[in-house]
């Protein structure tokens, strides 16, 4: 149960803020310390105001960090402009959540936790999966498709959250590393979705082949 404290409560400081400038606050802790660095005590003291206004304006900090999941991934797809053809809506989708989670580490470590629950987000991955369907894949092709190019979007996200750049690597593992002459992140991440795509292309082409 969170308390109110003479302390945290001092004259002078604004008893509420709205519960978007508390998602606002709570994201910038989340992207830089981890989700479970959000918690009452560092947002009152981020915000200059007391625990129990943060509990009350948010309903709890579970509440609150599902919230915060929800807003940023349900805004995320709601920004998006979807082109016409498979292979662009699967770029879209590919492209977008990638933008998403360098954006917002903290999305990126919920969903390693469990599916994201936001609104459109399943909405999404049914839109690609019918996108390489007309590409011409069969359901389960499409489904898996879909799959491998969520999974490299994510893998390729936490491998560059989780090392950094290239450079801040010691001298000798640059020189020992496959990647020691090419080792452009964004080269790398355009190269596997062209690659992916390629790929299901190729495969719907062949189930047309008489």
């Amino acid at each position: 149960m969170v308390s109110e404290s003479a302390s945290s409560a001092r004259a002078g400081r604004p008893k509420a803020l709205s519960h978007r400038q508390i998602l606002d606050a709570a994201a910038e802790i989340a992207d830089t310390d981890g989700l479970d660095a959000v918690s009452f005590r560092v947002l009152a003291e981020r915000l200059g105001i007391s625990p129990m206004s943060v509990h009350r304006t948010t309903g709890g900090i579970d509440a609150l960090r599902r919230d915060l999941i929800s807003t940023l991934v349900g805004e995320a797809v709601s920004s998006i402009d979807w082109p016409t053809d498979w292979r662009g809506v699967a770029r879209t989708f590919a492209y977008g959540l990638h933008d998403l989670l360098m954006r917002h580490p903290l999305v990126l470590e919920a969903h390693r936790q469990a599916s994201l629950e936001a609104p459109g987000a399943d909405d999404t991955a049914h839109r690609v999966v019918n996108a390489l369907s007309l590409a011409g894949l069969e359901d389960e092709q499409a489904t898996y498709a879909y799959g491998a190019l969520h999974d490299f979007v994510t893998g390729h996200v936490a491998i560059q959250l989780g090392r950094g750049a290239f450079d801040s690597a010691p001298a000798d593992r640059r020189e020992a590393s496959v990647f020691a002459l090419h080792h452009d992140p964004t080269r790398r991440f355009e190269f596997g979705v062209a690659l992916i795509l390629d790929g299901v292309a190729s495969i719907a082409q062949q189930g047309n082949t008489p």
